[in-house]
This record gives C-alpha cells, structure tokens and sequence, in this order.
C-alpha cells in the first residue's frame, strides 16, 4: 500500500521533541519512589481525559499540580507549591531528544511543512523552541488550550488541520505516545510512531503508517513522493 507525501508533519511536544528524563528524576525524588513520575504521568493524563469528556476545561498546570498531589498522597508524601513549580520549572529547559535539529531540518528540506501539536500551554512550548533555536522550523505550535479539549479528544486535531488549513489525510501526525497516535488516526491523519523505550503503541489502535526510530529516519521514509507501508 502506498501513502504520498504529506503536505505538513505534524509533531508532538513533550517526550517527542523534548527529553524528560530531568522532569522524571526530579518528580521520583519529590515522591521518595522510583515509579512516583510513572504514577504521576498516568494520573495527569488521565484527568486531563476527564475534563475532555465531562466538558470541563481546567488549565494543564492546574491538573499538573493536582495529580501531582494526587500522586503524593498516594506515596504518603507532603508537597508545597515550592516543590510543584521546581518541578514544573524544569519543562521550560528541557534538552532535545536524539537527532531532532538534525530531523527538522531534513524534513524543511523535502519542502514538506512542519507544525507542532502539544496539550500544554503554548507560552511554555514557545520558549523552549525558541531557547533551542529551532522555532524557525514550526510555522505553527498549535495548543489544545485554545479549543479547551486536549489530546486525544478527536476536536483538537480536527481543529489543528483547520487552523493549518489543509484535511486532515494531508497531515501526518508524529508522537511517541500510543493514545496520541490514536486520537490523531481517528480524525483522519497519518500518523507515525518514534519508537521510544519507555512508550509503546496500543495494540487495539489501528497500526501507525510509518514506525521510525528518530525524526531523521521518519525524513528518510518520506524522502520519496510516495512511501511503501509496512515496507
């Protein structure tokens, strides 16, 4: 089967572009537990879910913040908010993953456009791209805090394809994480796995098109108008 090249890619922020090995320690010591930022990530993510599907939008540092909380009482740990915003601080200087410069790079020029797609607030993504010096590369970072749902909900890449003005079968959509690859195949886009150790797919979503190991390699497998899948 053959899929042509897209017209725009369309990335994820956190754990995609952005390394949160730094965020991981620093909440595992804040919880006195090695699976503290596992716990945390699952819980933050699953309210943030809630509050898609009961129509209620609270900010992302607002349920950071209170999953975290959550999360401590589980561990039997007290936080004050001295110990929320260190912890949230660090997404604001987060390191680049493996071969990211190098990818976007490769993939601006294939003259295929580039965007980004993040349940966080747009300020926060904003200044780390720019810190890194690569926002040049995004002629968009699109939030989900602006259409008040987040990831996967089916309206935010909806309302991303609109906003970039192109269907969404146009867009290929790329992340580390399975529910997200989920939420984007079910609003029709293209979507691409970066294998990552600690992520994995859903085995009850539908298999992504293309599954790279890096943004170089995701350059490579669209370098060619059209691209044989499952190749």
């Amino acid at each position: 089967m053959l899929m042509e090249k897209p017209k725009l890619v369309l990335i994820d922020v956190y754990e995609t572009l952005l390394n949160m090995d730094e965020v991981e320690k620093k909440v595992n010591d804040l919880l006195g537990s090695k699976r503290g930022y596992a716990l945390w990530m699952e819980l933050f993510m699953e309210y943030c879910f809630v509050d898609s599907c009961i129509d209620k939008f609270n900010n992302f540092t607002s349920i950071a913040k209170g999953t975290m909380q959550m999360a401590a009482g589980v561990f039997k740990v007290s936080l004050d908010e001295d110990d929320f915003n260190q912890a949230l601080d660090l997404l604001k200087h987060l390191p680049l993953q493996g071969n990211v410069a190098k990818g976007l790079s490769m993939i601006s020029d294939l003259n295929i456009r580039i965007a980004a797609l993040t349940n966080s607030p747009e300020s926060i993504a904003r200044e780390r791209m720019e810190r890194t010096g690569l926002i040049s590369y995004f002629e968009k970072l699109l939030s989900a805090e602006h259409i008040g749902k987040y990831k996967p909900w089916k309206d935010v890449y909806l309302w991303a394809a609109k906003t970039l003005q192109l269907e969404p079968s146009e867009i290929l959509f790329v992340t580390v994480h399975g529910w997200d690859l989920a939420g984007a195949n079910n609003a029709g886009m293209k979507t691409a796995y970066i294998k990552q150790s600690k992520q994995m797919l859903y085995p009850l979503a539908p298999v992504p098109e293309l599954i790279c190991s890096d943004l170089v390699d995701l350059a490579h497998q669209t370098a060619n108008v059209n691209i044989n899948i499952g190749s």
